[in-house]
């Protein structure tokens, strides 16, 4: 990767939850898949208002590909051994939609609503994990969470809420791609092992010289939407704290500081935010 030269805590399956479609593989769900047709079925629902069911049953996915014990009579649906097929997936999501989510058509699901459905799959499945939608977090509190999740090897769920109060209002956060400039040849040193990470001092993580890179903006004014953050990045390059994301079965970056400044100026606290799970002791 580009950017092994900076701090970067992520999960530790780099591919998140690999969907085979088409011969390609997705990184994570994509509520695009289901048809918009006809109005208001199942279906449109999902399509139109579905990525909080996306995020959450992606999140259940994840943990299903790490621990064989999280693997459940419902993620089955979608799991051959550790193949996940499209038109499986599809089945999954209508079930998560069906016994969980319940996504509604204009409000989809609200992040409460989302803790409340992973607080229940857990319950009923013995996973031992609560999940909170956290209200007011400023920009250091929710840094914080993000990064435990993260080293914890636990996908977060985050919300770009609509504009406060002007809900329908069209201003938002963009989405960047990572593109890499060619001309250099990349020289690496040997990779630190997550296990020596939590101990190591970052000072002392050896430094990789690799290919230059920059983030293309190839999204505008995103909002009323959940991704899923894989990766916290602190990007000696740019300067910038980069939440690498996936949306619409695509692997995206947003720039945290844009993110913050959106919630400060436009969104507000309540509705753009995190869904925070830990282990239920």
């Amino acid at each position: 990767m580009p950017f092994k030269n900076n701090i970067c805590i992520e999960l530790s399956h780099p591919e998140y939850v690999p969907i085979v479609k088409e011969n390609s593989i997705y990184y994570g769900g994509s509520q695009m898949w289901f048809s918009d047709k006809p109005r208001y079925s199942k279906d449109y629902i999902l399509h139109n208002y579905g990525c909080g069911t996306i995020a959450t049953a992606d999140l259940f996915l994840y943990l299903a590909l790490q621990k064989k014990s999280y693997r459940t009579a419902v993620t089955a649906l979608a799991m051959n051994e550790d193949e996940i097929r499209y038109t499986d997936y599809l089945s999954y999501l209508r079930t998560i939609h069906d016994k969980y989510t319940k996504t509604l058509p204009v409000l989809a699901v609200l992040g409460p609503a989302i803790a409340s459905a992973i607080n229940s799959y857990s319950n009923n499945f013995g996973l031992g994990y609560k999940a909170v939608w956290k209200l007011t977090l400023n920009y250091y509190d929710m840094y914080d969470l993000i990064e435990e999740m993260l080293w914890k090897d636990l996908p977060v769920i985050l919300s770009i809420g609509p504009n406060t109060p002007k809900l329908w209002g069209k201003k938002g956060v963009p989405f960047y791609e990572l593109k890499e400039i060619d001309y250099q040849e990349s020289y690496e040193t040997p990779s630190v092992e997550r296990s020596e990470l939590d101990t190591q001092d970052p000072e002392e993580i050896p430094k990789v010289i690799s290919k230059p890179y920059y983030y293309q903006a190839v999204k505008q004014h995103v909002n009323g939407h959940y991704v899923t953050v894989t990766a916290l990045i602190k990007d000696e390059v740019t300067g910038r704290i980069m939440l690498r994301i996936s949306s619409w079965g695509k692997q995206y970056y947003i720039n945290y500081e844009e993110y913050r400044d959106y919630i400060e100026s436009v969104g507000g606290t309540f509705t753009s935010s995190i869904v925070y799970v830990k282990e239920n002791y």
